[in-house]
């Protein structure tokens, strides 16, 4: 592989390392907040995949270090380059109410989600097979955690209004989740 594709997807891995990085602190947030209640399970698997993904990403970095192909000194600086991709859609003091905070953990996972698409096309484009595999396995994950996102949302309201005083049909999240499994399959 020439020097100018290492370098092409060395720049995707450190993106995504940094993206990740923004995500995993946003997630610790809500679990270290606590107000989310019943949906802390989600929370925290969404943090467990982002620790795994940081993990996985470092690991190649370092292997690709090692074999001179300097991965892990992008890595140093990718914290603000990050912002290129759009962090700030992700909002690091969580203030809001749980609807709006899964909203915020669905677009930040959506957006991790066509990054890794991207990881993935650009490595299969270049032939990178160990970096293209660890996209797509990212992707997956992502994938999974989109829908989850997705059927969480309505509880939340539907939860977050009852809590405001509103007189709520308790049967519209589920009627909801059905419309939306009818709309994405």
């Amino acid at each position: 592989m020439s020097q100018n594709a290492q370098e092409t997807i060395a720049s995707y891995v450190t993106d995504m390392r940094a993206l990740e990085e923004h995500m995993h602190k946003a997630f610790a947030g809500q679990i270290t907040d606590g107000k989310d209640g019943k949906f802390n399970s989600v929370i925290r698997e969404l943090s467990g995949l982002s620790e795994k993904h940081i993990a996985a990403l470092d690991e190649i970095a370092d292997r690709r270090k090692q074999g001179g192909q300097g991965i892990a000194e992008a890595i140093k600086g990718a914290a603000s380059s990050v912002l290129g991709l759009g962090a700030a859609a992700i909002d690091l003091v969580r203030s809001e109410k749980l609807p709006k905070n899964l909203r915020d953990d669905y677009t930040a996972v959506s957006l991790a989600t066509v990054g890794y698409l991207m990881l993935h096309t650009t490595a299969e484009a270049l032939g990178d097979a160990e970096v293209s595999e660890l996209a797509l396995s990212h992707l997956r994950d992502y994938a999974k955690a989109v829908m989850t996102l997705f059927h969480a949302v309505p509880e939340a309201v539907v939860t977050f209004l009852g809590e405001e005083g509103f007189a709520v049909d308790s049967k519209v999240a589920s009627k909801v989740n059905k419309t939306v499994d009818k709309v994405w399959y």
